[in-house]
């Protein structure tokens, strides 16, 4: 959370009486006070010292360090990308963290309070398909003026309490002093750092005081350690591949077009490594020197205001120089070492979506050397494994790597307490015979997990324009993807027996999800994921997406020429069939998808009576938002026997088209408005009933005048379908009259009702790039269909979800 820093400091008298409610034993006060919003802790942390104590427990128990961007109106530099026309944008102003490492190497006290500390870049993190593989994070002129590191490692001394370390999109200084810091056992704490989490950084380059991490006798002592999106970092920049595009973030760099995840594109400066052919010739890059001059300028502009507004800031470092430790060279392989350190106590480690190669690059050697590294680990207390590699060719294993023969076999035999695996669905077993030992050690192996283990993530490289309902691929490496994926069905999942958690993502045929299913028959699956391209269950816009271009003729995507039609006779007439599964189910694989019933069917046979939560993501196919075509209804029926049902995330096509224009810009604009305090929009008022499921006249629709003398209206005929149509209220009440009648009577007659979470794709459709991102409405559906409350849409990475996913993510 972004707590003000001027909070530091109660305002209250001494002498002041102590209220009734000050007088309350202290556990009854912090019930109170754990209760209140932030807003209303900075309010109470003024009023006394005894209010100040409480809320600041809660207002400085998670700090966030996170810059912003300042624009420079000095009139002498046209930035012809920034938002005003005279003047430059620094990108990376570090002044709201100053002010936080202030507070916390000034205050001991509130420092104390600190239990989870978090560097993030203001900028969302990079997308993953698009700009991960291109992107470095050793960028040296963030973050760069020695103040700001003088003021990290004195607010360090004092975090005596931190427990979890989260750097996400770190700036490359501060990374490296944070890794240092904390992974230094001479520094002052109570509390150990028990858990690391380290996205879409630099991890190489961090120094230490000492050689304790290179010392056999070191141990961090970390309990969970989550490494994602980001690459084994090659220190020596010459060694780097010579990729057609390369670069980082920088201050004062080139303005580049990013996401901005939510539907659209923003522009900040970076340093172009290596650029595309098509950008070399036409532009003049900086200089490393040119950068770290005009980092070295806004830096000067930044103190000059600290100085001016705070001027007890420049002081205190000057009188409070750090005595800098004798920083000596890190580990080569600083991720390998500090899991390899972590040994004795490590209970989670996830390695999600870790770059081994670079961009263009079939090196399989950091891969390899990693890997069998890993391999020959041994976690006395490990619980969670988690590897997972569904996005981009970087991040493939290497060939003839596999879990249960090989390379990690020994590995899982030994690890007997792991509760959560994540592996890639087509890694576990190889595709050649294995010999008569392996196959019985895996066999072993199977069958204790068969009773341990209780959530299951597989995934699989996502196949680009959709899921097939049946893989048939008569290449040599398909024939060989496909034997190891039905390997991993008939030899692993159906001898699974406690599994509660099961999530599947990725470029899985339709059929061989339904086995996967139907394997896992004997275990009491409480959540159910299934992620792809195209909607899992079934496709709702007929063969190569005829119906849905009824409704959108100038729907264009290479995705639909995918889209295979559904049996609608079969499914017509099964999908009411309420055939239960045998006591004595033996399963028994078989492949093809003939006529029968629609795969929710076969989900409802052998989990309904268990799931409360269930996961249905893939737009290519989903149905269409008020626009449901005659096979949706079929698809969906089975839904209607998951009486346990609490949670239900499902993927929705939003027709965005007005007047044969595409309005994803100002639907998603009109979503950013109805949260922003600044902004004039409406605001939306959730009415006091569900409205008629059909109005009788489309509001969109005016009526015409009846004689030619009357006064003809000027109206905007798309203000009124935007807020009539995609307001956050309207499109509530259009998913629950979609999904409502699907949903199972006794879910929704359950206090709070269902919570459903629809999920649509919408971003900025340009000739030469789009912008699509996810954006979710989180709705709940009562008895008769009615909405009993609505939160959204929000993308990802709107600061509430963000903030949700990093404090309840499993297994960490």
């Amino acid at each position: 959370m972004n707590t003000s820093w001027v909070v530091a400091m109660p305002h209250a008298r001494d002498d002041e009486p102590a209220s009734a409610i000050e007088s309350l034993p202290n556990e009854l006060l912090q019930l109170v006070f754990g209760f209140l919003p932030s807003a209303d802790l900075r309010e109470a942390a003024l009023v006394s010292k005894c209010f100040h104590r409480h809320a600041t427990d809660f207002l400085w128990q998670s700090v966030s360090l996170m810059d912003k961007p300042h624009f420079h109106a000095d009139g002498s530099t046209s930035d012809l990308f920034g938002e005003q026309s005279r003047g430059e944008t620094d990108e990376h102003d570090d002044t709201p963290i100053i002010q936080k490492l202030f507070v916390l190497a000034t205050n001991p006290t509130i420092a104390s309070k600190v239990q989870v500390l978090t560097h993030r870049c203001h900028l969302p993190p990079p997308n993953i398909f698009s700009e991960l593989p291109h992107m470095y994070f050793d960028s040296e002129n963030m973050s760069q003026d020695n103040r700001i590191h003088t003021l990290l490692w004195l607010a360090v001394r004092n975090l005596v309490n931190v427990h979890t370390l989260r750097i996400v999109y770190g700036h490359y200084s501060l990374t490296r002093i944070l890794l240092a810091a904390f992974l230094d056992k001479r520094r002052p704490q109570r509390v150990p750092l028990r858990k690391l989490w380290v996205e879409s950084a630099c991890l190489s380059g961090f120094e230490t005081n000492y050689n304790d991490l290179l010392s056999p006798e070191y141990a961090t002592g970390l309990e969970s350690v989550r490494i994602r999106r980001l690459r084994v970092e090659l220190e020596d920049t010459s060694k780097r591949s010579k990729a057609p595009f390369e670069y980082k973030l920088a201050r004062g760099g080139r303005h580049l077009a990013m996401h901005n995840a939510a539907g659209g594109f923003l522009y900040t400066t970076v340093d172009i490594h290596t650029p595309p052919p098509r950008m070399a010739s036409a532009i003049v890059l900086p200089t490393p020197a040119e950068l770290r001059v005009k980092a070295d300028a806004y830096d000067t502009l930044i103190w000059d205001r600290l100085n001016f507004d705070g001027p007890e800031i420049q002081p205190f470092i000057d009188s409070n120089q750090f005595p800098y430790p004798n920083l000596k060279s890190g580990p080569s392989n600083p991720m390998m070492n500090i899991i390899g350190k972590s040994w004795s106590t490590l209970t989670n480690l996830n390695l999600d979506w870790i770059l081994w190669r670079h961009q263009g690059s079939t090196d399989d050697t950091q891969a390899v050397s990693d890997l069998q590294q890993l391999s020959q680990l041994r976690f006395p207390n490990l619980r969670s494994f988690q590897l997972r590699n569904a996005v981009v060719d970087d991040t493939a294993l290497p060939n003839g790597v596999f879990l249960l023969e090989d390379t990690f076999l020994t590995f899982m035999e030994v690890h007997t307490k792991i509760q959560c695996l994540a592996w890639p669905l087509d890694r576990v077993y190889s595709h050649l015979k294995p010999s008569p030992d392996v196959l019985t050690r895996a066999r072993a192996v199977v069958a204790h997990l068969c009773n341990v283990l209780v959530e299951l993530r597989l995934d699989s490289f996502y196949s680009g324009n959709g899921e097939m309902n049946t893989d048939q691929g008569r290449e040599p490496h398909e024939r060989e993807e496909r034997i190891r994926r039905r390997r991993f069905i008939s030899e692993f999942a159906a001898h699974m027996r406690k599994i509660e958690q099961f999530k599947l993502e990725g470029g899985v045929p339709r059929d061989e999800k339904r086995e996967l299913v139907r394997a896992l028959h004997h275990c009491q699956l409480k959540k159910l994921v299934l992620i792809g391209v195209t909607f899992p269950i079934g496709n709702t816009w007929g063969v190569r997406g005829v119906d849905l271009k009824q409704h959108d003729p100038s729907h264009v995507s290479d995705a639909t020429h995918q889209l295979e039609e559904e049996d609608f006779d079969g499914i017509l007439a099964s999908y009411k069939n309420g055939t239960v599964v045998p006591d004595n189910f033996s399963f028994e694989p078989y492949y093809g998808w003939r006529a029968e019933a629609p795969f929710m069917q076969f989900i409802a046979l052998h989990h309904a009576s268990t799931i409360e939560e269930l996961k249905l993501c893939g737009y290519n196919g989903s149905p269409i938002l008020s626009y449901l075509t005659p096979i949706t209804t079929p698809l969906l029926y089975p839904l209607r026997h998951f009486d346990n049902l609490k949670q239900l995330v499902i993927s929705f096509w939003l027709l965005t088209t007005f007047e044969h224009q595409y309005r994803d810009t100002e639907i998603i604009q009109s979503w950013m408005d109805t949260r922003s305090p600044a902004s004039t929009a409406l605001v939306v008022v959730t009415p006091p009933a569900t409205p008629p499921s059909a109005p009788a006249v489309d509001p969109a629709m005016m009526p015409r005048a009846r004689s030619q003398t009357s006064r003809q209206q000027n109206f905007n005929r798309w203000a009124v379908t935007l807020k009539t149509r995609f307001t956050p209220s309207a499109l509530a009440y259009r998913v629950a009259e979609d999904i409502a009648p699907h949903l199972s009577e006794v879910a929704k007659a359950r206090p709070g009702g269902v919570r459903v979470r629809a999920s649509f794709c919408l971003g900025t459709r340009e000739d030469l790039r789009s912008a699509n991102d996810i954006f979710d409405l989180d709705i709940r559906i009562g008895r008769q269909g009615k909405v009993l409350e609505f939160i959204g849409p929000r993308e990802e990475v709107e600061k509430g979800r963000f903030w949700q996913k990093l404090e309840e993510r499993r297994w960490f």
